[in-house]
């Protein structure tokens, strides 16, 4: 954006002869952005239904595992590395009316816990960026999905906005593997592991904007200005490992509202 202007703005046309409110209305209307449920109607779009079985990999608390075994009546294996995301999802699948057909495994996606050609979809939400060995997650992939089935990645990269410096603060404090938010390196671990790019869908800001515009996401700006601000306070109340992983989660979210991180959804199948 900085490259995209030629000239300097002057102080006459700074402050001239344009409506100033004006404008601020017009930057108050909506430009109607998809939620991030769109992303169920992706996974919806490769025809699951009671026949199905889908691997959610990286589930966490397997929150998208029950929206999914509710929405289409698919069996969902919901598989992450981290016990506490597994004793959560195991107390959210219990109380579930569809938790009867979600099935919560502790494993990663370098070692996935299933049979070969165990699953007709393998999903992944926003997890790549904490894996080393892209090409071994794909190929684990590859491995258990049945033929015919596809592979759907969601995954934030990094755009040519986002300086090196918050780009070596925010992997350092988000646990985040520098490689993976290159979208030419994930393509082309993509080609490597032999899948083929059916669908992308650039989300870029839509998910971030929506969630903003209908209050379903915290003012990240405004703590991002309290973590700031109070940050001696808040280390001493939250601890060191939350603050830094607080203050990172609000800026992932701002970068992708100004562009220096972008959102994409890639469907996979294997050429």
């Amino acid at each position: 954006m900085a490259d995209e202007w030629s000239t300097s703005v002057s102080v006459d046309e700074m402050y001239g002869d344009w409506d100033y409110l004006a404008a601020v209305e017009v930057l108050g209307r909506s430009l109607e952005p998809r939620p991030s449920t769109s992303l169920y109607d992706t996974l919806g779009s490769l025809g699951l239904g009671a026949g199905t079985v889908v691997l959610d990999i990286g589930g966490r608390e397997a929150r998208d595992a029950l929206v999914l075994a509710e929405r289409f009546g698919c069996k969902v294996a919901s598989v992450d590395p981290v016990q506490a995301n597994i004793d959560r999802a195991f107390a959210a699948v219990a109380e579930h009316p569809h938790g009867h057909l979600v099935d919560v495994r502790l494993g990663s996606i370098e070692q996935i816990p299933a049979d070969d050609a165990a699953f007709d979809v393998v999903f992944s939400r926003d997890m790549l960026s904490h894996i080393a060995d892209v090409d071994l997650a794909l190929a684990e992939g590859s491995r258990v999905l049945s033929a015919g089935g596809a592979m759907v990645i969601h995954q934030v990269f990094a755009t040519e906005l986002l300086e090196p410096q918050e780009a070596q603060q925010m992997y350092a404090d988000g646990a985040v593997v520098p490689e993976r938010m290159s979208v030419a390196g994930f393509e082309a671990a993509v080609a490597r592991a032999g899948f083929s790019v059916e669908s992308l869908d650039v989300v870029g800001s839509e998910w971030a904007e929506a969630s903003q515009e209908a209050g379903t996401a915290p003012n990240y700006l405004l703590q991002v200005a309290r973590l700031r601000r109070a940050k001696a306070e808040l280390v001493a109340e939250l601890g060191e490992g939350p603050y830094r992983v607080m203050y990172t989660n609000a800026l992932w979210s701002i970068y992708q509202l100004i562009g220096k991180l972008e959102s994409r959804v890639y469907v996979l199948r294997r050429g």
